[in-house]
């Protein structure tokens, strides 16, 4: 019986080896709703965070619900890679209106951090995800020029990565 289990176990890595496996995203990016996510190991500011995801075809990535909050919350927590993370939004174009950087839409979704958006020292124009302790990770503004990681996002299309034994 075991031999069979084998044999079976086998055939199938043979058979997916041969035909190739439609993977969801490309490696090195993690697959949530309609969308892929790199969290970077590089420490950027927000401009150049913001090129390195065109880069790769992507944007930072823009929270527009609760569960995907949730979910760049808990891989944030899981990968343990540090807590602080830019995200594309901004109000530098009109002070105290938060909008996507890739769209120029107004946030309909928030998740702000304590006494958050407060633009100290009136120089505060970029989204971040940061750890706020007791409360959590949630959003906070801070200067565009101070470097941390980020997430860009990628909508899944037909032309996913093929991978391929």
């Amino acid at each position: 019986m075991a031999c069979f289990q084998y044999l079976s176990l086998v055939c199938c890595i043979i058979f997916l080896h041969a035909a190739g496996v439609k993977s969801e995203c490309h490696l090195g990016w993690n697959h949530f709703e309609d969308s892929c996510y790199m969290f970077s190991k590089d420490a950027l500011n927000w401009y150049l965070a913001e090129s390195s995801c065109r880069g790769h075809g992507a944007r930072l990535a823009e929270v527009t619900t609760k569960a995907q909050s949730d979910y760049l919350i808990s891989m944030v927590k899981i990968l343990n890679n540090g807590n602080e993370y830019w995200l594309g939004g901004r109000d530098d174009i009109i002070e105290g209106t938060w909008q996507w950087a890739s769209t120029d839409k107004v946030f309909t979704y928030t998740a702000w951090g304590p006494t958050n958006p407060s633009n100290n020292g009136g120089d505060e124009d970029c989204l971040q995800l940061r750890d706020f302790g007791s409360v959590g990770i949630k959003w906070n503004d801070i200067s565009c020029q101070v470097g941390i990681k980020f997430i860009c996002e990628k909508q899944l299309d037909s032309d996913s990565s093929e991978i391929i034994g």
